[in-house]
Parts: C-alpha cells; structure tokens; sequence
C-alpha cells in the first residue's frame, strides 16, 4: 500500500506540475494517422531530457534487439528521486514500454507511454490500475499529452 501511496503521488506531482507548466507553446500534439508511421529504432537513440526550475526529467535510450531500453530517472522537488529502466517498443506514434524503479526501498514496475512528436518525446497520463503488483494503464487510447512537459533530444 506504501509503494501505490508513493507511486500515487509521483504521478499526481507530475499531473499538478502539468497544471502549472502548461503553455501553448509548449503543448505538443500526438497525431494518431490510419497509416502506420515508420520509425527506425536508431533514430531514438540518445538522451532525452526534461528540465523546469528544479524538476527534470532523463530518458536515455539505447537498442537492444527489437526494443528500445535504458535509464529512466525521475527527480521532481520535493519528491523522492526515483531511478530505474525503462524498456519498450514503437507501436505506432508511441513508445510504449515498462518502468522498473527503485522508490523507498521497493521496487516497482510502472507501464509508459511516450508520445513521438517532432521536437522530442512526451510522456502520456490517464488513469491507473494495479495489475499483479505492476501498475498499468485503464485505457492506453485515452492517455493526455498535453502536460507540457516535453523531454527534447539533447545534442
């Protein structure tokens, strides 16, 4: 229940977060086309980075096989800092994959969905369910991405 508490409320920092961040210029649209996009994996290779006064946000992202992996870490003010890896494939328009991280000495496991938008990646919110100890999402076709929180590929 501690872990579901502390997990609870990473995700409704972030959501809060969102509230206060949330600029038109900011905001990136997911489009979701008929025709299934094409991506390269390699084209995802690198970091990706998120960074607001004194939150940030670091995805680095390496192939492996058919998947994308690799560090995953979470450092918003005022929360515990959360550190783990991050595994997923592209389906469509998204990145959607797992997160297993380490947060008050338990390990979790947590479903992401970033959202490919031209200027970086942009992580998907919606609502939760616990699934045999991993959390999931309720519906991945009614996740939001228009938190403004775009982790932009760094050189």
């Amino acid at each position: 229940m501690k872990r579901m508490s502390n997990a609870l409320a990473i995700a409704l920092t972030i959501a809060g977060l969102s509230a206060c961040n949330s600029n038109s210029n900011q905001k990136q649209e997911i489009v979701h086309s008929p025709k299934i996009q094409e991506h390269n994996l390699e084209d995802f290779v690198g970091t990706y980075e998120y960074q607001e006064k004194r939150d940030t946000i670091r995805l680095a992202l390496a192939v492996e096989k058919d998947s994308l992996v690799g560090d995953l870490t979470y450092s918003l003010f005022e929360k515990d800092k959360n550190v783990g890896t991050f595994k997923g494939v592209i389906k469509d328009s998204l990145i959607v994959g797992e997160y297993r991280f380490m947060s008050e000495g338990m390990e979790s496991t947590w479903e992401k969905v970033f959202g490919i938008v031209p200027s970086g990646l942009i992580e998907g919110f919606g609502d939760i369910i616990d699934e045999n100890g991993k959390v999931k999402f309720v519906d991945k076709n009614n996740l939001r991405f228009d938190h403004g929180m775009l982790l932009k590929k760094k050189e």
